[in-house]
């Protein structure tokens, strides 16, 4: 009887534990990605787009206060600006190029992962 208390305390007292895993798949497509890429590289242009209008602004302010001795200054800021703008609207182009290629060389690859 003695043997039996014991015997049933000892089960009573022993905890299950479980644990589960649970991993969930990556829901990124090619076109998110090249959607995700497109709005990072018009975000980028049109900061610097900005920034050329801005400059432009200035130059185009300093120049009505001093519109006789400045001429020649403000043309350059103007120029600088303009050189912002084409510098930074190359490399958006650029960018846009990059992330078509890898878009493609994704989708490439999930071709011939799909094929296997």
């Amino acid at each position: 009887m003695f043997r039996n208390v014991i015997a049933h305390n000892a089960r009573a007292c022993t905890v299950s534990y479980t644990r589960s895993i649970h991993a969930t798949p990556v829901a990124s497509t090619v076109t998110e990605k090249v959607s995700e890429i497109a709005d990072k590289v018009n975000k980028k242009v049109g900061q610097g787009l900005a920034s050329a209008i801005e400059t432009g602004e200035k130059a185009a302010g300093k120049t009505k206060e001093t519109l006789g001795s400045t001429t020649a200054s403000a043309r350059q800021k103007t120029e600088d600006a303009k050189k912002t703008t084409q510098k930074t609207t190359e490399q958006a182009k650029q960018k846009v190029n990059q992330a078509a290629a890898g878009a493609r060389e994704t989708k490439d690859d999930m071709k011939d992962r799909m094929s296997k």
